[in-house]
């Protein structure tokens, strides 16, 4: 399974060589990564000069906007080589170990062969195979909740479970120096220790978790406080503007904007995170909670639209061919969605597969969760995806941020197939008896 898995990604990896998704992103870890190995240090190079400069002012700043989780992971390969491709090969290395961590996970929480192609599934689904090899934090992030999940079972299955916490603790403290999104993850593990059947375990779980945790967490903290004058800065920045932006996601509002030019122009620099990133975050982060605050209702609204942007795939497979169907529409005034079918068939095709593939999937994991409510161990992938949803909603959401939970989907999917087979054969068995009866 991980040879097929690590050869299905190789062929994206062919066809999207190099930064081609979110690539500012890509391009930012890149460059500090390079400045890491020319001896300049956790740096990076930019123009903290105001906008209205008529002269720039480059220089070398700590790099505290990102975590630097991914940044010490993509070092590896880049001391081998520079070529980026180096990386994706590491991605693509990393998803095949998570094709066997699923395989393990879903044999301990249903059967041998639900956990089987759960694993062929996820080895072979396009959306994670081409996700997993952009140059991206969040694209290795299924593997380190595959892990952290597996140390959680394999505690929960053991006598002498404290290692195995630790070691839980301590992959998904990694896992937020690589996406800090999963930050508040283990509080929602402890409460589904706290009202399952290993509630026994909870107060030994909790705290070693956070054990574990916090030694990551709070090395890269020590760091960041280190190159800032003591401001804290425990992972990086970034949820201020996000919260900030995402007022505006379905159009500019209430003296926010959606585009990080736009702000740039606002604040009168050209970087949302130099100089002074992390007064300018603070400020932007108390002005988004008094505008939510102000707007509750309003602002509800805004959060439930967001549910169907974060669950449906976007053009990933695609973008570099053909626009996105807003983008289409708002270039000129008469172009319709018939035009962009017309101008995009195979574009529209794939999208549109991907789309009801997706959705199939949701609707038939959650109705296993529905139909066996009373097993305790599904609502753990269920928790993974439940967490995705509910923490990305509140802010700027895209569709790339579920993607990381798309292993825990497709594991429940494939437990529902079962389910689906058997409710068949026990509605075909009484069918045949009802008409047996009834002769």
């Amino acid at each position: 399974m991980a040879i097929v898995a690590f050869a299905f990604r190789a062929g994206f990896l062919a066809v999207f060589p190099g930064p081609n998704y979110y690539d500012g992103i890509s391009r930012s870890y890149l460059e500090v990564a390079n400045n890491v190995l020319l001896g300049k240090g956790i740096v990076t190079y930019v123009n903290v000069a105001p906008i209205a400069s008529p002269t720039p002012e480059w220089r070398y700043e700590p790099f505290i906007d990102r975590p630097l989780g991914y940044l010490f992971l993509i070092l590896l390969p880049l001391v081998i080589t520079p070529n980026p491709i180096g990386v994706q090969i590491l991605h693509a290395l990393l998803a095949s170990l998570s094709t066997i961590l699923l395989y393990k996970v879903g044999g301990k929480i249903s059967s041998e062969a639900a956990a089987w192609r759960a694993a062929l599934l996820y080895a072979l689904w396009p959306l994670s195979a081409r996700f997993e090899v952009t140059i991206l934090p969040d694209a290795v992030m299924s593997f380190f909740l595959l892990l952290s999940i597996f140390f959680l079972l394999k505690a929960l299955s053991s006598a002498h479970s404290t290692h195995w916490f630790f070691l839980a603790g301590i992959t998904c403290g990694i896992g937020m120096s690589m996406r800090p999104d999963i930050l508040p993850f283990p509080l929602f593990v402890a409460a589904w220790l706290f009202f399952s059947q290993h509630f026994s375990k909870w107060v030994q779980a909790s705290l070693t978790i956070l054990l574990g945790v916090v030694i990551i967490v709070g090395a890269q903290t020590a760091r960041n406080a280190a190159v800032t004058d003591g401001k804290l800065v425990p992972l990086g920045l970034g949820n201020g503007i996000s919260l900030w932006e995402g007022i505006s996601q379905f159009g500019d509002t209430l003296g926010t904007v959606h585009d990080d030019q736009k702000l740039a122009a606002q604040e009168g620099y050209w970087g949302w995170a130099y100089p002074n990133g992390v007064e300018r975050e603070r400020k932007r982060f108390r002005e988004a909670i008094d505008l939510i605050i102000s707007h509750p209702l309003w602002y509800s609204g805004v959060v439930l639209k967001r549910l169907p942007v974060l669950l449906t795939p976007d053009g990933i497979m695609t973008r570099t061919i053909a626009p996105s169907l807003k983008e289409f529409l708002d270039a000129l005034p008469q172009r319709s969605i018939g035009g962009y079918v017309s101008a995009y068939p195979a574009a529209v095709l794939v999208r549109g597969s991907l789309v009801v593939l997706h959705y199939f999937t949701l609707l038939l994991a959650a109705w296993v969760l529905w139909k066996r409510r009373r097993e305790r161990l599904l609502d753990l992938p269920a928790l993974v995806i439940f967490y995705y949803i509910v923490v990305h909603i509140p802010t700027n959401t895209e569709a790339r941020y579920f993607y990381p939970a798309v292993p825990f989907l497709i594991l429940l999917a494939s437990i529902g197939w079962d389910v689906l087979k058997e409710t068949k054969r026990r509605a075909h068995t009484y069918a045949r008896q009802h008409h047996h009866s009834g002769l």
